[in-house]
């Protein structure tokens, strides 16, 4: 599991998840992932373009992270997971609570 962050433009920050995010994938990154979405960032993307599988564990990272970053009056977005990825955020019910987007500009404007 790998994990990029880079800044857009002047205040949104993307983090790109590559890997399985499995117990062992979700175990490998958690501290760092937490750091990363931690204050003072307030608009983040999160980019799962390369995650091929997401278990109830990944699921569980993304929830908390989006609860830290809306805490504390953040944004919060999902970008480009494939269709099986997508299946199981939707059925999860997690594109009610995180907005998805296949569009990297589409995940600017709306957390910005």
């Amino acid at each position: 599991m790998v994990v990029n962050d880079e800044l857009i433009g002047e205040s949104v920050h993307k983090i790109k998840l590559s890997g399985r995010l499995d117990v062992a994938g979700v175990g490998q990154i958690e501290t760092r992932f937490s750091g990363l979405t931690a204050a003072p960032r307030k608009s983040l993307i999160v980019d799962l373009s390369e995650v091929p599988f997401l278990s109830s564990l990944g699921i569980r990272l993304v929830l908390m992270c989006a609860k830290s970053v809306t805490k504390r009056g953040g944004r919060i977005a999902v970008l480009g997971p494939d269709e099986n990825v997508r299946g199981v955020l939707v059925a999860a019910g997690i594109d009610k609570l995180i907005p998805i987007f296949s569009a990297l500009n589409e995940a600017v404007a709306a957390v910005s």
